[in-house]
């Protein structure tokens, strides 16, 4: 009995449906702008790699050429798992336009990784940080940077949805944010009086900077829309000038540490999960934290089952 090979619906080589699979997955909005650069990038390398090889159609890529690529990239264990999901995803695409059988990448085996143990602030460490900040930067920035940190802390904010408010955005009047999240989706966040008085100490003081008739809600010492970097600096400045040394020292830990502590003081998880902008329930639960006394506590309050009658 002779064994039929598998015929691909149409011919087109790897490099070229890279293109295909990436512009589809942005048109109709599945993968952000960013997401397909990212993408984009290992994929591309990926094909190159496979032309060296010889290999120049889908259905000609087998285990072992994935193998030797994910050999001959010099990357962590973690980028390498990163590596697999983003070749499984395009793989799926070739399925579902018949061009290979079977998706290699999803059945490699993937390498066992420990996670660190993530740094998150105490309320005390936040508390020094907003202290530290009002008493030690400079007068034209405090009210800018205070309300930064309350939009990581209090309502857990990613830095590319912060620096990308409009002052639109922003509805004192219903006390409401409106936020855009990845893929364009807006979420409105309730605003609590204090995030209100902030806004509105930074609004007096906004005038006072160069750009200040543009929209975007936070400005740069040079009257520009704030960036990432810029974000970055500000917040680890003030861990810095507050003695606070952790590992990773961005925006993001103070995002971290509002979530944990919202965690911690019993708040429901569905609604951390809103706040965070997270699709997935598992990704939440990443920010979930507890510390030793707490948990000692806890078993000290079991009940006490007796055999006596």
């Amino acid at each position: 009995m002779i064994k039929n090979e598998f015929t691909p619906k149409r011919e087109i080589e790897i490099i070229d449906a890279v293109d295909e699979y990436l512009n589809e997955k942005e048109a109709i909005g599945i993968l952000s702008p960013s997401s397909v650069h990212n993408r984009r990038y290992e994929l591309k390398r990926f094909a190159k790699f496979c032309i060296t090889h010889s290999i120049k159609l889908p259905c000609d890529i087998h285990k072992n050429i994935v193998i030797s690529y994910l050999k001959h990239v010099k990357v962590s264990k973690s980028s390498k798992i990163g590596i697999l999901y983003t070749l499984s995803g395009f793989m799926d695409y070739l399925i579902d336009e018949e061009l290979i059988l079977e998706n290699i990448a999803a059945i490699i085996d993937k390498p066992k990784i420990y996670q660190p143990k993530t740094d998150y602030l105490t309320f005390h460490e936040l508390e020094k940080i907003y202290q530290s900040e009002a008493q030690n930067a400079p007068s034209k920035v405090i009210d800018r940077n205070l309300l930064l940190f309350s939009l990581f802390t209090d309502i857990c904010l990613r830095v590319s949805e912060t620096i990308n408010l409009k002052i639109n955005d922003v509805r004192l009047d219903s006390k409401e944010l409106w936020v855009t999240r990845k893929r364009g989706k807006i979420d409105k966040i309730p605003l609590n009086q204090d995030l209100i008085n902030k806004f509105l100490n930074w609004y007096a003081i906004r005038p006072q900077y160069k750009g200040s008739e543009l929209k975007w809600v936070f400005l740069s010492s040079h009257g520009q829309q704030l960036k990432p970097r810029q974000v970055h600096y500000i917040v680890s400045k003030a861990l810095i000038r507050a003695g606070i040394i952790k590992r990773k020292q961005g925006p993001h830990l103070l995002r971290h540490s509002g979530a944990s502590l919202k965690a911690q003081a019993g708040e429901n998880l569905v609604m951390i999960q809103y706040l965070l902008g997270h699709e997935n329930l598992n990704t939440t639960r990443r920010y979930l934290h507890f510390n030793w006394d707490d948990l000692k506590e806890m078993v000290d309050r079991s009940p006490v089952l007796s055999r006596e009658q």
